[in-house]
């Protein structure tokens, strides 16, 4: 059983109105941060392909700082993971947790990204340190730009993380968080099996 992100039916950003400026004036380009913005914009509206055409050249501007290129690598990452692009997806946001100058905020957010990413590669092992280090540092994470994207479903991931890997109990034990009115929850993989996919139903 995988668990894997639906994407999020979200409100069109609302565009801004026309300039009432008329100087004829020379058009600015876009900075490093507008193309973040954009991707992000982009991102929030299911223009995956336009949000990686404007992460990529956030990032590949010669003036991006560590900053930027981290924030740039968590939208690609994400915009090609809900593209169903999952080994260009784990790429980035593999890449971006080792990026020195990456802020907290987009260290979790890329950490939760690759968890989600990994486990679908079938790669759980990754996918429990990722989850973990987002929970121990967040454990009411939400992801900024998809209020989908939970610390419930982070751990929920978790659970399935350890299950696949033959680790029952520390699933039970996570399954005690995620629903501590029916704790303590079975270790036996039948039953706790029934124990997730009621959680997943309820989400």
């Amino acid at each position: 059983m995988r668990l894997f992100l639906a994407l999020s039916v979200l409100a069109v950003i609302a565009g801004s109105g026309c300039s009432k400026d008329n100087s004829s004036g020379p058009e600015q380009n876009p900075s490093d941060m507008d193309y973040v913005a954009m991707g992000w914009s982009d991102f929030e509206t299911q223009r995956f392909d336009s949000a990686v055409n404007n992460f990529t050249q956030a990032y590949s501007s010669q003036t991006s700082t560590s900053l930027i290129r981290g924030e740039a690598l968590n939208g690609r990452g994400w915009s090609y993971a809900y593209k169903r692009d999952l080994v260009k997806s784990s790429g980035d946001l593999v890449f971006a947790i080792g990026l020195k100058g990456i802020s907290p905020a987009a260290l979790n957010d890329v950490r939760a990204g690759a968890a989600f990413v990994l486990y679908s590669l079938n790669d759980f092992s990754s996918a429990i340190t990722y989850s973990n280090a987002v929970l121990t540092d967040n454990p009411s994470y939400v992801f900024t730009h998809d209020a989908k994207v939970t610390a419930k479903r982070l751990r929920l991931l978790l659970v399935q993380s350890y299950y696949a890997n033959g680790n029952f109990s520390s699933a039970a034990s996570q399954m005690d968080i995620v629903d501590p009115a029916r704790a303590p929850h079975s270790a036996d993989p039948s039953a706790l099996l029934a124990s997730i996919t009621s959680a997943l139903n309820s989400l």
